[in-house]
């Protein structure tokens, strides 16, 4: 018994050295980072300073492949099914890791166990927005104008996202009724605000910048609670009396569940360090979003705090994807 019980125990000391070792020389190769959506978006633009931060640190290409379809939903599914070696990861947004479990009826995984969380890349507020042809030029012009008995309508880039869901609490909280049009993607919705086709809507910062300088949309409201760097002269939620409307977003990056944990700690680690770099910040930044990285264990507890929040919102209102 003795031979093999030494067996035994070399065996285990030679697979808590691999495991050791594998997070030690990660990575040995090229790594995948998916995203959900067509390239020239939002995550797109977050993903190459994401894959160069990773890249020149820690010595392997990391390539962003886009794997558009299902809001999101079908490069979880490739996620959930990669190997947990770290070699594919995830450019996940808030709409994929948190509410489309709620969303979706036919989700064949379950963001909250299926993926392991990383670290979030950036954090923001949502901007209220009218159309310049609307006559409303503050909040509380916008107040009065909801209540005036205009028809009204406003858009997102789908049902379920948050610009959405914050919609839909903003007419709760003012007591109005606006009809949604859901547009197939920021994309097609932005173009839409630039048509006045819609007349008022929660927006990224990154979106809101780029209407406002083609003076398509005015900017009346941050949903912070203080103002926001990009939006210096727009004042918050909280100034305005609205500090029921906090709401934030983020983009963020998972592995897939069982990923081993020194693994996951470096990959977030070098991302804190990357991100904290000047000339990285200044490259986001410069594009409404504001860095903003955290630990595994706290991007976890922000992933549970958000998924509870927004499936109330989901399952109140009777929301489902069509």
């Amino acid at each position: 018994m003795r031979p093999l019980g030494a067996a035994i125990t070399a065996a285990l000391l030679a697979l808590i050295a691999g495991r050791a070792a594998s997070a030690e020389d990660y990575p040995a190769r090229p790594v995948r980072v998916l995203t959900g959506f067509p390239p020239g978006g939002v995550t797109d633009v977050i993903g190459r300073v994401l894959v160069d931060t990773l890249s020149s640190r820690l010595g392997q290409p990391f390539h962003l492949e886009g794997k558009p379809g299902g809001a999101g939903n079908l490069a979880g599914e490739l996620l959930a099914n990669a190997p947990a070696d770290g070699y594919t990861l995830y450019l996940v947004g808030m709409g994929t890791a948190v509410i489309n479990h709620a969303l979706y009826g036919t989700m064949t995984y379950d963001p909250a166990t299926a993926f392991a969380p990383v670290t979030l890349l950036v954090r923001m507020p949502l901007i209220l927005e009218v159309a310049a042809r609307v006559p409303v030029a503050s909040y509380r012009d916008f107040v009065a104008y909801v209540h005036s008995g205009a028809r009204l309508n406003h858009g997102s880039p789908g049902i379920g996202t948050l610009p959405h869901l914050a919609a839909t609490l903003l007419e709760d909280k003012l007591g109005f009724q606006s009809t949604h049009v859901a547009y197939r993607g920021t994309g097609p919705y932005t173009a839409a605000m630039m048509q006045n086709e819609v007349e008022w809507s929660f927006d990224v910062p990154s979106a809101t910048l780029a209407l406002l300088n083609a003076h398509a949309v005015r900017a009346l409201a941050v949903t912070a609670a203080a103002r926001y760097p990009a939006f210096p002269d727009v004042p918050s939620v909280v100034e305005l009396g609205a500090g029921d409307l906090v709401i934030d977003t983020w983009f963020g990056l998972v592995a897939p569940a069982r990923t081993p944990r020194a693994i996951v700690g470096r990959i977030s680690e070098t991302i804190a360090h990357g991100f904290a770099e000047p000339a990285a910040a200044a490259r986001l930044r410069q594009l409404g979003f504001e860095p903003a990285t955290t630990t595994p264990d706290e991007t976890a507890a922000i992933f549970a705090a958000d998924r509870a929040r927004w499936s109330a919102v989901v399952t109140e209102h009777h929301i489902k994807a069509e």
